[in-house]
């Protein structure tokens, strides 16, 4: 039920977007978490998220070498996480830097342990930032 409340909440939100400013109540986070959500059970599997990690490394991964390059980042393969993700110091993210980064956050956010992270974990974890209208 939560997830149909989240999913037209999210609907709604890109309707609104349209006709003009609103004052829809939903984050950025929770409709990226009912969009990694595939199963629908309202909590994130380790697969769920890396198979999302995985399909938004490849939209980036533009020239298909299989590595995010400065080029294909901009101004974010200056910024101080992506140089401490970059482990090999090449000046770029490959796939298996951001796998293992990816499961790092996965674990640092599943504070109860049981493997499965709960919109409630994913909120403190990233923040609440509100989507913008």
């Amino acid at each position: 039920m939560k997830r149909f409340i989240l999913l037209a909440a999210a609907s709604s939100l890109s309707v609104l977007a349209m006709i003009g400013p609103s004052k829809a109540d939903i984050s950025d986070i929770e409709v990226l978490f009912v969009r990694t959500d595939e199963d629908g059970n309202m909590s994130l599997s380790k697969a769920e998220v890396l198979k999302m990690a995985i399909t938004q490394f490849n939209l980036v991964d533009e020239n298909g070498s299989g590595a995010l390059e400065s080029g294909e980042v901009g101004e974010l393969s200056s910024d101080g996480e992506f140089k401490d993700n970059d482990t090999d110091g090449d000046g770029a993210l490959s796939i298996e830097e951001v796998v293992i980064e990816k499961l790092a956050d996965y674990d640092r956010a599943d504070t109860n342990l049981d493997g499965e992270l709960s919109l409630d974990e994913v909120k403190k974890s990233y923040g609440e930032p509100k989507a913008t209208p």
